[in-house]
């Protein structure tokens, strides 16, 4: 079998890519959209393994067909090829699907599988180009030469990704008069849930990847909430992953931002049967009834199952999104509470910094790929705490450079409140000043930009109220 021995392992020859070929094609098997993602990027052709381009092609055949490309679609046309039936039979497209580490990173095995075709060509290119050389046929090494050249390139697209800079120009000129015209953003962005913050970045942009950071008790989960209900109010899809807290606790949230007013609170923890006996509670019960309508007619999706990986995330987003299709939306903004929950691959089993890495860069994938923008939320190291200036700055993230080298955005929630409340003093001057310092910030939260690609990094004033799940900006709280 030509790229493998008798028990399916890769010979040993230069320039192949057969377990990112095996990688790819058990990517295709997990989710069958990852062909059409990719079938014009990459062919049979560049295949160094003659079966894995038959596969490949007939993955193709039944998708283009309307029917999937699955282990009982495929048995039947593979049952009496020489290949398959020499290293056992299909038990080997059973093989390929469950060997398949994640479906997120598809793109880079089809890098791999260019990468090691062009290197081949290029090699028998090469050896071409010395024959016509010496051979003197200098027709044949001008002909040759530019094969060579159009390898180079190794794409399947006519402009091989590339495009004049007065194109992409004129394109980003369009789309900032149809911005002007419109009165705002109109392509690439969602609402962010806040004027002050649309003012620095623009809004939640497609294939962008945000980090939101902080210490707990900062109100990491209630920022991002909040404005994603903002988000979701303006239309844009939202899908909110929540890997440590339940969709019960989350929604309760959800409904106190929406029916918030300062003259008459209502705080998450009166949500419960326990606070039907609670002056005022019939009030407050009318307050999140009307809320909760709001809720229901808002493309706002929640996930809170525990332990999920990248994988995981991502089929549901793609059902979630091919679900708002149908109802004429798209999925624009997706949320995962936090970073440091979701479950790795074994690959880097062990090693928590590489682990964060693998997800990191997974995640920006993850945003190219779904064309929407990906917001993760993510603690920050202790050291924190062990610091005078609480105020956290990039070297704060947790265990991974690769964080702050993935994120296009990086925006740490900082609350003085909450070190205040627990910093009190015996000398009752101090205490005078701490309390007197904390009314002034009770209700500041400061959003500082660590990283953000393109633009500024401002420090902001947002107006919260933590007991009600509320961030609004300094001059709107209600």
């Amino acid at each position: 079998m030509n790229g493998f021995s008798g028990n399916t392992i890769p010979d040993q020859e230069p320039h192949h890519a057969v377990e990112a070929e095996q990688a790819l094609l058990g990517a295709v098997f997990h989710n069958n959209a990852v062909h059409g993602l990719l079938r014009d990027r990459i062919g049979p052709e560049h295949f160094y393994e003659g079966l894995h381009a038959r596969i490949w092609d007939a993955m193709g055949e039944e998708l283009a067909a309307g029917r999937p490309a699955n282990y009982f679609t495929l048995a039947p046309r593979f049952r009496d090829d020489e290949t398959m039936v020499a290293i056992g039979g299909n038990r080997y497209l059973l093989a390929l699907e469950r060997n398949v580490v994640t479906v997120v990173n598809a793109t880079g095995y089809a890098d791999k599988i260019l990468e090691a075709y062009r290197l081949r060509e290029s090699a028998a290119l090469t050896s071409e180009l010395h024959e016509a050389i010496a051979a003197g046929d200098e027709s044949a090494a001008r002909q040759i030469t530019a094969d060579m050249q159009k390898i180079s390139t190794g794409h399947r697209d006519g402009d091989a990704g590339m495009q004049k800079l007065s194109a992409v120009a004129d394109a980003l000129l369009n789309d900032i008069s149809a911005a002007y015209q419109a009165g705002g953003a109109v392509k690439d962005y969602a609402w962010p849930g806040s004027a002050e913050l649309a003012s620095v970045i623009g809004g939640w942009r497609q294939g962008r990847f945000y980090i939101i950071a902080g210490r707990p008790g900062m109100g990491k989960t209630t920022t991002g909430l909040s404005w994603l209900i903002r988000t979701a109010l303006h239309g844009h899809g939202v899908m909110f992953f929540s890997l440590e807290m339940g969709r019960n606790e989350l929604t309760e949230i959800a409904l106190c931002d929406l029916a918030y007013d300062r003259r008459n609170r209502v705080e998450y923890r009166d949500i419960s049967s326990a606070s039907v006996t609670k002056p005022g509670f019939e009030s407050r019960f009318n307050a999140i009834s009307a809320a909760s309508q709001r809720l229901g007619q808002i493309p706002f999706v929640i996930s809170d199952k525990a332990g999920q990986t990248i994988a995981d995330i991502r089929a549901q987003a793609i059902q979630y999104s091919q679900r708002l299709a149908s109802q004429g939306q798209r999925l624009e903004v997706i949320c995962i509470d936090h970073l440091n929950l979701i479950r790795a691959s074994d690959r880097y089993s062990g090693s928590k910094t590489a682990e964060t890495e693998e997800i990191s860069m997974s995640l920006k994938q993850l945003a190219k790929e779904l064309q929407c923008a990906v917001i993760c939320l993510c603690q920050l190291n202790r050291a924190v705490e062990g610091r005078e200036e609480k105020r956290p700055s990039l070297s704060d993230l947790r265990w991974s450079g690769a964080i702050e080298q993935d994120a296009d955005v990086v925006m740490f929630v900082y609350r003085e409140a909450y070190y205040l409340e627990r910093a009190k003093h015996d000398d009752m001057a101090e205490e005078e000043d701490r309390r007197s310092r904390l009314e002034l910030v009770r209700n500041k939260l400061e959003v500082m930009f660590g990283k953000h690609r393109g633009g500024p990094c401002p420090a902001l004033e947002f107006y919260c109220d933590m007991g009600c799940g509320v961030v609004r900006d300094m001059e709107v709280p209600r």
